[in-house]
């Protein structure tokens, strides 16, 4: 291979220079120049190659001769260390074929399967499941990036044509090629798939979610995904290459309907190339013929396989040629149900799947019929199995079916000839049907596929299609198959060149630099040999349509034509008139001309169409009339039925013609596109994971253009840069005057001062372009000034050292001079010292001793004197004491003696007014005794008595009517409400089976559902008073049935006594009984005017009118009751007395005021006002200004949480007055208040402040459980009902509330924590990853190609700071709030997961970014955050910072040794070895820092390996703990607290009736 121009001559030569050779195993290998000798003309350069055991290798020529030829016959060099496995090649400074492969196997041991090569992405086969490649979680980190920002990957290709499409609104193609096993269709798949879940990722990343992708996979999108296996099974196999190639090509248009910034898969169309029919009737050793004939051996039910009279799959002929019946690690029978599964899914019924499942039965039975030769004609036995099996299944006359296979009929102009056929040509018809059959039935299923997924074609604004195609193939023996297969590689190199070219051209227009036209080699000629008016697939179609045409005679036509020495491209064999070569771009291919013509035909027999037309079977004849298209969508497709007068065979297209027609209109379809290319590589041919044949590889990327395309941009300027980036990386080069601010002058000094040659370079508008291989000269330049600048700077720096020391000795030895004469005057001053201090010592002791004596003599004398006092004081003492004792005896006898003298006269007082009021009561009893027994007085009474009686009992009669009445109302009222609660449930029903109509018509369903809500909240409020009433008149009645009860007795007992008594008449008896009967008369009045005052009331409250109309009271004296009776109220159902609790007097006075007091009343009314709702959600909810966090003015609990305790206050009260649903209800209507204002998001302090009072609201809710438990246990102790478990309407009301709290509570805080994750998700990279706060470890490089060399840490966009004042923000706003502790700690934990987990997920997929330096910086930002934490008490939360912290000591430690590697394991304990892996594989090696080798990153592949359970790449953002709700406390009070600057009246006035 050439060596690049940019090589200039022989100059780059120098000794250890690195330069490739060819070699027949490795493809190329590696010297390095020892010596290079000119001798005059004549050039001697000595190579040792790296391998070969050091072998030696002698370059030898003239200059002369190397100028002729530009130098381009020097060995090409190698490109520097830094370029090395980088993942573009169309940065390498030597674009040559050498280091296009070593960069490629340098990336693949590192287990990058993916590599750029300019718009190109080659993919190489890992031949291993690498499922952490293509995670949900791979294709977030992807969605939205732009190309280049990430490492080469199929979603990247994917999304920048997504993108595109959205931006430019241009249809998209992405062309998939490669050899059969280079993994086309798996690509394919993961590009649909990804196309698939897109619009979800994109719509997460806007609302700050990390929902997996393919959690909201729509039906169509499902359906498009289907049609990958339904096409695997019928038009993929096993071959020598690959377990599941694709024997067809295929195009699939994926249908985007454009909406809300994005697009969402609305359909798919399929276009199919080239079937491979001769796979149903032959396939190779090894190899098996189409899935789903294996598939329905496998797992076909017992039933159908009798039927269908299916067996193994060796019992077949048409798949047991290959001897190989199943695949490893493939289970048919699995494969069998996802089939059945994505037929079903594109929309085709059980039944059709059974028939197409017995037309596949049928052909294998058509394969295993036995044709036999007698006399050169073939036979066809009439009880032959096979035959019977597949005419039944097929539904066609068995006789008919036989005779066609063994006759054939020749059309004269004057008669038909029905001849016989031998066995070779019996055999191709049989065939020639199977093969027929089947492609008819893989295009109809094409068109099926077609049908269901197009059906919203209408709604489609764009599409992206996806070629999966095969191939360029060269073989041992090439026939017809390839010969098409390479004609179609032509045509798509052809476009891939002219694309290339027309890139490269438009950046030189954009950039207005001076080019010349670049000439490549166009392969249009070859094209032309093929497709020409008179080219060899014209050639096959006039042979084929010939009756005697034969291969023979299209061999000697192509000879003929072709065989000149004009043609270029054509060859004919030297030995051999059976074949003929064509050079194609990619290599030289000979054809074997055997087979071309019946290939090309492909056709059934006129008459085995009439008799497949007369088919029974329905199926059959639908597959069979297949209608073309428009515009010919397959390839693939067979000669459509022709009718009796069409002429017969002749006149039908052939397969080459169909072929090409459909290549022209792919060829169009993708120029209307904007092209993306990915060219799949097979690496070995053991198909064993990560193993690479260099010479494989090498011939698959000659064949699949990219190194073509690599030598169209080495005749231009394949190397640029823009000129920040030039100048940050290449400033060095001239002499620090020279710099300047502006990057563009900067670097023309720069080039002008390094490259003398004009023609090596051009200056653009923003960017520098170059020669090949002149970066690797600017590289040398720059590798030779720092090498400078480093000796520089260590001779100055050990200059500097050796000084410092010399400084420091000489400094040293005066210093110890000063030691040592300061050590003798220490030790003479030391001795005076001595010599003072024993003078001072002596005369203390004898001072000492002298005091000691002097104190000894004065406490012996305080001694005596302490004894002498203590005496005198204690006599007298005791004298005191005995005077104090006599004086308190004498008072105490005195006040006893008093005492006792004024006992006896209150004793003697009390027994004479005793002897004296016993008088006057016995001579009061007389008289009474007398005035009772008067007997005609009191039968008077008795009638009256009676009268009344009757009265009383037709008024219960009239109440108990007005009671039915108002029962049957009541009925009416709840018939009502049933009524209208059956149409809401058929209105709910009608809504769900019509979502379309009600998408339409929501703004009327919404009014009439809430008018619906209403009506029946309204009814169910109307029920509940009416419930109530009902109890009250029940207590009424039952009141007045006791009282009438009691007067019956009354009246049983005077009746009882006037029958005892005498019959004389006493005048004071008769006196008593009528005073005795006025009183009774008194108090009956009362009774009935109390009824008719209930009554009256309960009537105001049926028609709606208030209870501020108070009844008159009583005027009557005599209504007084007696001493037996108490003033406690009537007991009614809201006063806290069950019905149960029976009656008696003394709860029930008898001339009581109404049972409800106005207070009560007035209460009630304003608990049911709806004003109150409505000012609790539009001043306490909705407008509610809430107080902002401040930490100088800090808010009150109450001031907290006065909107819970208000609402929990009129809660309590609602539960007390018995409206409990009335509660219920409003206090939902105020929970969806809450909801809609917190999810809105408008500020953080709304969130806190909201989910800090709903916990406080949950809090009095459980408190009022509390009290009404124990309220109704006491209850039910009192009723005797101790054991009943039953709850109160009141308790089921409260626990629905608390469980809508839970849900609201959970709602805020998921909510709130997904916007806080949406605005947190933009500050962490910037923040954490790319923010630099070390000075002494600023890192340049960025990202990109080499980064954006000059940005400093204060080009972030946020910072560290910025991010720990949001979490100290956040901190504050929620303990303002009050906020619940473990609420608190749950929320800043999880944002700190994030922190990690996007951090250490964005480092993974992060290129040319992780170095030594900026690890450093990583970890000075990770302690940053852990310091956060520790100081706000959530020291726990720094465990999800651990693995982010690892990963950058990961880039800290050594990595030049296998113990460093173990040691990195050690040391990261948290990170999977995959994780490790991948940080390794992306460590950039800057300046002066050692590159990681191969072998190191062999040892951590292996490990990698052997944890293939732990292989997880990024991880899981959304795999956080779930939110640990906090039990709720006990409030101990309820505020009441209103604040003065609020105009509540409603909720003031209901609070203060508390």
């Amino acid at each position: 291979m050439a060596a690049p121009e940019g090589s200039s001559g022989l100059e780059a030569y120098v000794k250890g220079t690195k330069a490739w050779f060819a070699d027949d195993e490795e493809g190329w290998m590696r010297g390095v120049l020892q010596s290079k000798t000119i001798t005059g003309d004549n050039v001697q350069m000595l190579f040792k190659l790296e391998k070969r055991n050091k072998e030696e290798v002698k370059f030898e020529s003239t200059i002369t001769k190397l100028a002729a030829n530009k130098f381009n016959d020097l060995p090409p060099l190698d490109n520097p260390p830094l370029l090395q496995g980088i993942d573009d090649l169309a940065n390498l400074s030597y674009l040559h074929e050498p280091a296009v492969l070593q960069n490629v196997r340098e990336r693949y041991a590192q287990e990058q399967i993916y590599t750029y090569s300019g718009i190109v992405l080659i993919a190489m086969n890992p031949f291993q499941r690498m499922t952490s490649l293509y995670s949900p979680d791979i294709m977030r980190e992807y969605s939205g990036k732009r190309r280049g920002e990430l490492e080469p990957h199929l979603f990247a290709i994917a999304e920048e044509a997504y993108r595109k499409m959205l931006t430019e609104n241009k249809n998209q193609s992405i062309i998939v090629s490669g050899e059969s096993g280079a993994g086309k269709t798996q690509s394919a798949k993961y590009i649909m798939r990804y196309f698939a879940t897109v619009d979800d990722l994109e719509k997460n990343t806007r609302n700050g979610s990390s929902a997996g992708a393919g959690g909201t996979v729509s039906e169509i999108e499902e359906a498009v995904l289907s049609t990958n296996p339904i096409m695997e099974s019928f038009g993929n196999s096993k071959t020598t290459r690959n377990d599941n190639s694709s024997r067809f090509g295929k195009y699939i248009e994926i249908l985007f309907q454009k909406a809300d910034g994005g697009a969402r898969i609305c359909g798919a169309k399929m276009r199919t190339y080239l079937l491979e029919r001769s796979r149903l009737i032959m396939q190779p050793p090894t190899e098996r013929n189409y899935h789903i004939f294996y598939q329905m051996c496998a797992a076909v039910p017992a039933a159908e396989r009798k039927e269908l009279g299916l067996g193994a799959w060796d019992s077949f002929h048409y798949l047991n040629q290959g001897g190989s019946g199943t695949i490893p690690g493939v289970d048919d029978a699995a494969e069998f149900a996802i089939t059945q599964k994505a037929l079903s899914t594109i929309g085709t019924s059980v039944s059709t799947q059974w028939d197409i499942f017995k037309l596949c039965a049928g052909l294998l039975h058509i394969g295993n019929i036995k044709v036999t030769a007698v006399r050169d004609e073939a036979q066809i036995a009439d009880d032959d199995p096979a035959l019977q099996t597949a005419t039944r299944l097929l539904g066609v006359d068995r006789a008919e079916f036989r005779k066609w296979i063994v006759k054939k009929q020749i059309i004269t102009r004057s008669e038909k000839i029905v001849t016989s056929v031998n066995l070779y040509q019996a055999t191709v018809g049989k065939d020639s049907v199977a093969k027929f059959l089947y492609s008819m039935l893989f295009d109809w299923l094409v068109k099926l596929i077609n049908l269901n997924l197009a059906r919203d074609e209408a709604l489609a604004n764009s599409f992206i299609g996806v070629l999966d195609i095969y191939g360029f193939e060269h073989f041992k023996k090439n026939s017809f198959e390839q010969f098409c297969i390479n004609y179609a590689n032509e045509k798509l190199q052809q476009e891939f060149n002219r694309h290339v070219f027309k890139l490269e051209q438009d950046e030189y227009v954009a950039e207005k630099i001076e080019w010349s036209f670049i000439d490549f080699a166009d392969n249009q000629p070859c094209i032309d040999l093929i497709e020409g008016k008179l080219g060899i697939l014209s050639l096959l179609d006039e042979e084929s349509r010939l009756p005697s045409g034969a291969d023979k005679s299209l061999i000697t036509k192509l000879y003929q034509n072709f065989a000149v020495p004009t043609q270029k491209f054509f060859e004919k064999p030297r030995f051999g008139q059976n074949a003929f070569t064509i050079k194609h771009y990619a290599n030289d291919v000979t054809y074997d001309i055997d087979g071309f013509i019946e290939k090309n035909k492909d056709t059934v027999s006129d008459e085995q169409l009439e008799v497949l037309g007369k088919s029974d079977f329905a199926f059959l004849k639908e597959v069979i009339t297949i209608e073309p298209e428009p515009v010919v969508e397959t390839l693939s497709r067979a000669p459509t039925r022709a009718g009796p007068g069409a002429g017969g065979a002749l006149k039908k297209p052939t397969l080459g013609s169909i072929f090409k027609s459909s290549l022209v209109k792919l060829m169009d379809t993708i120029r209307s596109t904007e092209a993306h290319y990915i060219r799949c590589i097979k690496p070995n041919q053991a198909k064993a994971a990560f193993q690479f044949e260099p010479q494989m590889v090498l011939s698959q990327l000659r064949a699949c253009g990219v190194l073509e395309t690599i030598r169209i941009s080495c005749a231009g300027y394949p190397s640029r840069w823009s000129f920040q980036e030039f100048a940050d990386r290449y400033y060095l080069l001239v002499k620090s005057k020279q710099w300047v601010a502006d990057p563009k002058l900067l670097t023309q000094t720069v080039v002008k001062e390094t490259i003398s040659n004009t023609d090596k370079y051009q200056l653009g508008l923003s960017k520098v372009f170059f020669r090949a291989g002149q970066l690797a000269v600017l590289e040398k330049l720059r590798t030779e000034r720092l090498r400078f600048c480093v000796v520089l700077i260590q001779k100055n720096m050990r200059k500097f050292i050796y000084q410092k020391r010399y400084k420091a000795v000489r400094e040293a030895a005066v210093n110890t001079q000063t030691l040592v004469r300061a050590a003798i005057a220490r030790k003479r001053y030391t001795e005076k010292r001595e010599t003072i201090a024993a003078i001072r010592i002596q005369s203390q002791v004898r001072r000492h001793v002298a005091e000691k004596e002097f104190t000894r003599l004065r406490e012996s004398a305080r001694l005596l004197q302490n004894a002498y006092r203590k005496n005198v004081s204690q006599k007298n003492l005791v004298s005191l004491r005995q005077n104090r004792a006599a004086v308190k005896i004498q008072a105490r006898w005195r006040c006893f003696a008093t005492r006792r003298q004024y006992r006896q006269s209150v004793a003697r007082v009390c027994l004479i007014q005793s002897a004296v009021r016993r008088k006057a009561a016995v001579k009061e009893y007389s008289s009474l005794k007398a005035e009772s027994r008067s007997i005609g007085k009191l039968q008077e009474i008795n009638y009256r008595l009676e009268g009344k009686v009757v009265e009383l009992s037709q008024g219960i009669a009239a109440k108990e009517l007005e009671n039915k009445s108002l029962l049957e109302r009541v009925a009416q009222l709840e018939s009502q409400a049933a009524s209208w609660k059956e149409k809401f449930t058929s209105e709910s029903t009608k809504n769900k089976t019509t979502t379309v109509q009600v998408t339409e018509a929501s703004a009327e369903m919404k009014k009439e559902l809430q008018t619906l809500q209403e009506t029946k909240e309204t009814l169910l409020r109307d029920h509940e008073r009416m419930v109530s009433l009902i109890k009250r008149k029940d207590d009424d009645i039952a009141a007045q049935e006791v009282e009438i009860l009691k007067l019956k007795e009354e009246n049983k007992k005077l009746k009882e006594d006037l029958l005892n008594a005498p019959k004389q008449e006493d005048v004071g008896v008769v006196n008593s009984l009528k005073k005795e009967v006025s009183s009774l008369r008194d108090q009956l009045s009362k009774v009935v005017t109390t009824k008719w005052q209930k009554t009256s009331l309960h009537e105001q409250q049926l028609n709606g009118y208030g209870f501020n109309q108070p009844a008159s009271p009583p005027t009557n004296g005599a209504s007084t009751p007696s001493k037996r009776y108490s003033f406690e109220p009537l007991a009614l159902g809201r006063t806290g007395r069950s019905k149960e609790e029976p009656w008696s007097p003394e709860s029930t006075p008898v001339g009581a005021s109404e049972p409800i007091s106005v207070e009560s009343e007035r209460k009630l009314g304003l608990l049911e006002e709806k004003a109150l709702e409505d000012e609790i959600i539009e001043s306490l909810i909705t407008n509610l200004r809430i107080p902002l966090p401040s930490t100088q003015t800090v808010a009150t609990k109450k001031e907290i949480f006065f909107p819970a305790h208000l609402i929990g206050t009129i809660m309590m009260q609602m539960i007390q007055s018995d409206l409990a649903f009335r509660m219920q209800n409003l206090l939902g209507n105020a929970m969806k208040a809450i909801q809609s204002l917190t999810m809105k998001f408008e500020d953080d302090y709304v969130s806190a402040f909201w989910l800090s009072n709903c916990y406080e609201l949950l809090c009095v809710v459980r408190t009022a459980q509390e009290k009404e438990a124990r309220e109704q246990s006491r209850r039910r102790m009192a009723n005797g009902r101790r054991g009943s478990d039953d709850a109160s309407e009141a308790e089921r009301a409260l626990e629905k509330v608390r469980s809508d709290l839970d849900y609201l509570l959970v709602e805020i805080y998921h909510g709130w924590i997904k916007e806080l994750k949406k605005r947190l998700n933009n500050m962490i990279v910037p923040a954490v990853i790319e923010n630099q706060s070390l000075p002494g470890y600023i890192c340049k490089q960025s990202g990109g190609l080499w980064g954006k060399w000059g940005k400093s840490a204060s080009t972030s966009q946020f910072t560290i700071e910025q991010l720990l004042n949001f979490l100290s923000k956040l901190s504050k706003t929620m303990r303002c709030y009050y906020m619940e502790d473990s609420m608190t700690r749950q929320i800043l934990t999880e944002l700190l997961r994030v922190i990690g987990v996007s951090a250490f997920n964005h480092l993974l997929m992060r290129k040319n970014f992780c170095t030594w330096k900026r690890g450093v910086q990583i970890q000075y930002n990770v302690s940053r955050l852990e310091e956060w934490c520790t100081s706000h008490g959530i020291a726990e939360a720094t465990l999800h910072l651990q693995q982010l912290l690892q990963a950058a000591k990961l880039l800290t430690l050594n990595k030049t040794s296998p113990q460093d590697i173990e040691t990195i394991f050690d040391v990261c304990f948290l990170l999977n070895p995959t994780q490790i892996k991948k940080l390794l594989s992306l460590y950039y090696a800057a300046d002066f820092d050692s590159p990681l080798s191969p072998e190191l990153l062999k040892i951590v592949a292996s490990r990698a390996m052997l944890n293939e359970k732990s292989d997880v790449l990024l991880l899981d953002l959304d795999q956080g703990p779930d939110f640990s709700k906090p039990n709720p406390r006990t409030v101990d009070q309820v505020e009441k607290f209103v604040p003065a600057w609020m105009n509540l009246p409603n909720i003031t006035a209901a609070v203060q009736t508390a």
